[in-house]
């Protein structure tokens, strides 16, 4: 796979905006740390991290090979200098089902409990596992991805408190399925602010 580590050479970052970006590379989103493309006529996902933030791929690397489950979690193929290769899943996330009206059922949340533990068992601590972190595959199988946070110590209650907001609130008949952008974004300020009865 030279040919990804000649193509990551190319993009350049400004911050934690690329401005800089080979044609081969087809965009697909960014988090706190990186940001993914689906190199254009493959099933191969580019993680790059930005500058600042390189030695999270040798974490999230290790990772991946200790999990080796692709029932759970992406195929992981490669760890370069500041970069991961990934299969690229096809589907879309939790927070995009919410945003769409797909409805999230108890076998997909059921789904990512099984991951967790999955992780667990292997002697991770799973962390940072929020709407933007789980896929719901076009063929309806469910995918934990962005597993770099996984090696932190500290108690993190993300999926827990998703958990009980689905099960006290989404899972009501008379609560819709479907929300607006702005006011997922909304909820998510003010549960980080420690807002929500949660």
């Amino acid at each position: 796979m030279g040919n990804i580590k000649d193509l990551v050479g190319k993009v350049q970052f400004d911050g934690d905006r690329a401005i800089v970006v080979p044609q081969e590379f087809q965009w697909i989103g960014q988090g706190r740390s990186a940001v993914v493309y689906r190199l254009r006529g493959t099933d191969l996902a580019i993680k790059i991290f930005y500058p600042g933030y390189e030695d999270l791929a040798h974490i999230e690397g290790k990772v991946y090979e200790k999990l080796n489950n692709h029932d759970f979690f992406p195929a992981f193929y490669e760890q370069g200098e500041g970069y991961l290769t990934m299969q690229y899943v096809e589907g879309i996330t939790f927070y995009d089902c919410l945003v769409n009206g797909v409805a999230i059922t108890e076998e997909m949340v059921q789904r990512v409990d099984e991951a967790l533990e999955f992780a667990c068992r292997l002697g991770f601590n799973p962390s940072d596992t929020h709407l933007k972190n789980i896929l719901l595959t076009t063929d309806g199988e469910v995918k934990v991805i962005d597993v770099v946070r996984f090696t932190q110590e500290f108690d993190c209650p993300h999926w827990r408190d998703l958990k009980k907001a689905y099960e006290t609130f989404y899972q009501r008949r008379y609560v819709p399925k479907k929300f607006p952008r702005f006011f997922i974004e909304f909820i998510i300020r003010l549960y980080r602010k420690r807002l929500l009865p949660i």
